[in-house]
């Protein structure tokens, strides 16, 4: 994805003059001055992450040295989301937000691994998933050094049950890519946002998501029976029955959350 706009900047296509047009006279759109920052150069910060924190990262991902990444491209690629304030700080070079450090866990436990690492080094830890947030939710939420991590690795179908028709997905999985393995079996997610493309389940999950098609599917939320949690304290599973009466639902916890 384009790392300070949407989409794929190989596909772009520069809007019809007769568009343009309508978007000075009609709401006073004027071209910009100057040019968007070429991401090579920005200046990004040297990484604060002290060497004992990188190796305890390290062996949190079983030593995968190319999984802890400082370097500067990767950081800015997981600075923010894609809300306009977040867009226009990209392109005017600000890099305030940009994490000490993007890694990637490949499976529950190494992610659970890295929430304790974080906790021991004193980190704050940002989920990311498709990078698609419009509310603030890669932003850490306190100053200091915090860490990017990202799901791309955990993107499996875990389980598909053809009896009750549920499937177990991994919060890496983006959209495509998920509708792509249950169409394998003659199934449909169902869920199409106009994040589709780069959204992932994750986030699907973490924001509650609503899409084209959720007035025949139901949001996302209405389609989640069940949700495996990691904590830097451990695992929290919330189970996975479809409905119940008994105390509160502990789904609601995680759903929305932005994370």
């Amino acid at each position: 994805m384009l790392w300070n706009g949407w989409g794929d900047p190989a596909r772009a296509t520069p809007l019809p003059d007769t568009v343009t047009g309508l978007l000075r006279e009609l709401l006073g759109v004027a071209p910009r001055e100057a040019a968007p920052l070429p991401l090579e150069e920005i200046d990004v910060p040297e990484s604060p992450l002290d060497p004992d924190a990188r190796r305890a990262l390290e062996a949190a991902v079983g030593q995968r040295a190319r999984d802890v990444r400082t370097d500067a491209e990767s950081r800015i690629r997981h600075t923010r989301g894609k809300s306009t304030p977040d867009l226009l700080r990209m392109r005017a070079g600000d890099v305030t937000d940009t994490p000490a450090a993007v890694v990637l866990p490949d499976g529950h436990d190494e992610v659970l691994a890295v929430l304790a690492a974080g906790a021991e080094h004193g980190l704050a830890l940002v989920p990311f998933g498709g990078g698609t947030s419009v509310v603030g939710g890669l932003a850490p939420g306190r100053e200091g050094a915090f860490v990017a991590l990202d799901l791309r690795r955990m993107n499996r179908l875990l389980d598909l049950d053809e009896v009750s028709r549920t499937a177990t997905l991994q919060p890496g999985l983006r959209a495509p890519e998920a509708e792509a393995l249950l169409a394998e079996h003659g199934y449909t997610l169902g869920h199409f946002p106009q994040s589709y493309e780069w959204a992932t389940v994750g986030g699907f999950a973490a924001t509650r998501s609503s899409g084209q098609a959720s007035a025949g599917y139901g949001r996302f939320d209405e389609m989640v029976l069940g949700l495996t949690l990691a904590t830097p304290r451990g695992t929290l599973d919330t189970g996975r029955a479809p409905r119940s009466a008994a105390g509160p639902d502990l789904r609601q916890l995680v759903l929305g959350s932005e994370g």
